[in-house]
């Protein structure tokens, strides 16, 4: 218990310190862009994770068993990996090509565009992941659709100023109140508290975490979604197919507009 809210009161303290020295550093150098209402932001600012992560990984490395640090190394390699793949999206993404099918599509006639980048090699990093934590072919197979899935699942909701960050807080949530392996839980407070600290510039869009951030934050609820029973991770493996099948025809932010309860949980804190 005092290893949780040790790994939450440091991603809090330490992102809440980082935060203010990341929105320099983007407007000095010129990271920014229009948000949805036209205004000119920061945007990348998901790269306050990384020293986040990176230093509850050196925190759990000092407190665990040298057997547990498989699972803690596997998810710095992993939000590290998409972190970077999405600041590249970032930081020279053009948005004339939407959509995972459109994507897909460019990457068969062999044009390469940043989106499409991110998604091959984020499906090349769940495959690997996948291959080092499941226990056979099937496990492989599923745990790879869940982290390739669920990474873009938060970038689908990051569209409107804090719905990404409440969407991964709620299933982070519930994830910890799951029986996941113990590093995971400890990984999933930490980067809990790192959130927190960040979600009230987001939601006064003041900033934009960008692809580098919900990269992140998605593929960390992969991870460790991935360390659940075959049922459950059946479960979430249908909602992400359905949600994403959902998406490719219809606008997510129109359903949330219609439905009252997810307009009310949308609109909290703006």
């Amino acid at each position: 218990m005092l290893i949780r809210f040790s790994c939450l009161f440091l991603g809090f303290v330490f992102t809440k310190l980082m935060v203010p020295m990341f929105m320099n550093l983007l407007y000095e150098t010129e990271c920014i862009k229009n948000n949805y209402r036209g205004e000119n932001i920061p945007v990348g600012m998901g790269l306050v994770f990384i020293p986040g992560i990176t230093s509850l990984v050196i925190f759990l490395l000092l407190c665990l068993n040298k057997s547990d640090f498989v699972y803690v190394v596997l998810f710095l390699v992993g939000t590290l990996g998409m972190g970077l793949a999405g600041l590249l999206d970032d930081l020279l993404g053009n948005r004339n090509v939407t959509g995972l099918k459109g994507h897909f599509k460019k990457l068969l006639k062999f044009e390469l565009t940043t989106g499409g980048f991110k998604a091959a090699f984020g499906g090349l990093l769940s495959v690997a992941i996948s291959v080092i934590i499941s226990h056979n072919i099937v496990d492989i197979f599923m745990n790879t659709l869940i982290i390739a899935l669920f990474t873009n699942f938060i970038n689908l909701l990051d569209l409107r100023p804090g719905r990404a960050l409440k969407g991964f807080l709620v299933t982070a949530i519930i994830l910890i109140l799951s029986p996941i392996y113990k590093e995971f839980r400890f990984l999933m407070m930490g980067l809990i508290g790192c959130v927190l600290a960040y979600i009230p510039y987001d939601l006064k869009a003041k900033s934009m975490m960008g692809d580098v951030g919900s990269n992140i934050l998605g593929i960390s609820l992969g991870i460790v979604c991935s360390s659940l029973d075959f049922s459950t991770r059946m479960i979430a493996l249908s909602f992400l197919i359905l949600l994403h099948l959902y998406t490719e025809k219809y606008s997510l932010t129109k359903t949330i507009e219609k439905v009252k309860i997810l307009k009310y949980f949308d609109e909290i804190g703006r």
